[in-house]
């Protein structure tokens, strides 16, 4: 070394910086150059995770993320869904085998602060390996920087919430004080008034138990699923029968509509005045009838000739004496003394 100039051992310094230099950058990019192969994950959220960032099954290096796509939401025809993230992971060959079709991908992290990495559930055994090149759909990490800003702007809220309705809020927590005032003097004048009223309810409860179990006890009994049966069997039976009367009905119905439409404007009105005229013979013989009985309740009665002769048994025994007399003596007729 004391032969060589100053230059050169420069040189060789800033050569050894350089290859330990790459040697660092390779260790935390992750490069990889042993056997493997590319799945891709889709994400709408995949937190703050960074290309290099280790991949593992618990706390077993299994790979590295190659790169993060924007796809902006766009529909992917391969796989039917979009995604607004598209994380490029590479596996080593080695774990290929154990991790299936239906494994799950996540973003998670060492710790509280730590930096984030994405951890992998093998999935089902006996499910068929994921496959070289596949789309699978990852699960999203909770976000707390989100949930910081909902939470803050919902106390922003509350807060000014407060500040417009302070009267309002401090009237509403006197008058809970004063509720809760007046109840705790209640219960002071009364000690016995809370548990009598705990006793009661608790025998009305009983009370009620026993009433439920009675009447539990009635209909379940033989007459009344009797009474049930036979109101079943009569329902049945009506409804049974009421089809073919309905059907009956409209049967009518629609012959007498039939009928109606086959007469022409001079038929109705001929028809229209037949019934006038039935209706009037109608009620003149009604009126004929009622004269007829008001006839024959008057000769019942005895009034009048006919009625004397019909009703009055005497002038009837002296008239048939008196056609007997003259079917003897004829000459009578002719004859007056």
């Amino acid at each position: 070394m004391k032969g060589l100039s100053l230059e050169v051992r420069v040189g060789l310094l800033v050569l050894t910086a350089l290859v330990l230099l790459g040697g660092f950058v390779f260790m935390l990019g992750g490069i990889d150059f042993g056997e493997g192969y590319t799945v891709f994950v889709d994400f709408n959220n995949p937190g703050n995770i960074k290309p290099g960032a280790p991949v593992n099954v618990g706390n077993v290096h299994i790979g590295r993320v190659q790169n993060i796509e924007y796809r902006g939401g766009r529909m992917d025809p391969a796989t039917g869904r979009s995604a607004l993230i598209r994380v490029e992971v590479r596996l080593d060959a080695e774990y290929g085998n154990t991790i299936h079709d239906d494994a799950m991908f996540y973003v998670t992290s060492q710790s509280l602060l730590g930096e984030q990495n994405m951890a992998v559930d093998p999935g089902n055994p006996e499910h068929p390996r994921l496959a070289p090149g596949s789309i699978v759909a990852g699960v999203d990490p909770p976000r707390m920087d989100l949930a910081l800003a909902l939470a803050y702007e919902l106390l922003d809220s509350i807060s000014q919430l407060m500040r417009e309705h302070r009267e309002e809020i401090s009237q509403f927590i006197s008058g809970a004080a004063h509720i809760v005032a007046a109840l705790d003097r209640t219960l002071a004048e009364h000690p016995d008034a809370l548990g009598n009223m705990l006793e009661d309810l608790e025998q009305a409860t009983h009370e009620a138990n026993l009433l439920l179990h009675s009447a539990r006890g009635t209909l379940e009994g033989p007459e009344v699923r009797r009474s049930l049966r036979n109101l079943d069997h009569s329902l049945a039976s009506v409804a049974h029968q009421v089809d073919p009367l309905l059907a009956d009905a409209r049967s009518i119905t629609h012959k007498v509509d039939e009928g109606l439409d086959a007469f022409g404007p001079e038929e109705r009105r001929s028809l229209s005045s037949a019934l006038r005229r039935a209706s009037s013979i109608a009620e003149r013989a009604d009126s004929t009838l009622s004269d007829a009985q008001a006839i024959t309740t008057h000769i019942r009665e005895g009034h009048g000739t006919v009625g004397a002769l019909l009703m009055d048994e005497e002038i009837y025994d002296d008239i048939q004496e008196m056609l007997r007399d003259l079917k003897h003596n004829p000459w009578k007729l002719f004859w007056r003394e």
